[in-house]
């Protein structure tokens, strides 16, 4: 999977693409000039993930599939914890959890195991943890809440 931005990110959706590269286990490019067909060469036949911008912040996150068909986009705001700097990513492949179309897409478009929320405690401690509802997506590291998508919309396409 390839995550990359909008063609003149600002700073802080440079740090969310990489900070979702790394939850991810995935490549993070720097767009440039880059149109989607040299986006979708980058990819080498993975699906990508753009993070777009509203006023100059993080605000929205465009799926598309190894073709290139678009999928959905979430429009979002973020909140971050202040324990994420001195995170270490584990090399593992994140868990799923949640109920709703927001969670469906995602299992669909990242294929990783989906658990029940009340099994989240039965993970190894290092467990990296997507948790979807609604109106939220929370991102979980070590049992810790690293940073979250507030959800202000979400689309099927």
């Amino acid at each position: 999977m390839l995550v990359t931005t909008s063609r003149k990110p600002s700073a802080k959706s440079r740090t969310l693409c990489k900070l979702l590269s790394r939850f991810f286990a995935s490549r993070c490019i720097s767009r440039g000039k880059m149109g989607m067909p040299e986006l979708l060469d980058s990819s080498e036949g993975q699906a990508l993930i753009i993070v777009g911008e509203y006023h100059g912040n993080p605000g929205e996150l465009v799926f598309y599939d190894d073709a290139g068909k678009l999928l959905f986009s979430i429009r979002f705001s973020d909140w971050y914890s202040e324990d994420l700097d001195s995170y270490w990513f584990p090399d593992i492949e994140p868990v799923l959890t949640g109920k709703g179309e927001v969670a469906d897409a995602l299992e669909s478009f990242f294929h990783f195991n989906r658990i029940e929320s009340d099994a989240v405690g039965q993970l190894p401690a290092n467990s990296l943890v997507m948790g979807a509802g609604e109106k939220e997506i929370d991102f979980i590291g070590g049992e810790k809440p690293l940073f979250k998508f507030n959800i202000k919309g979400f689309k099927r396409y």
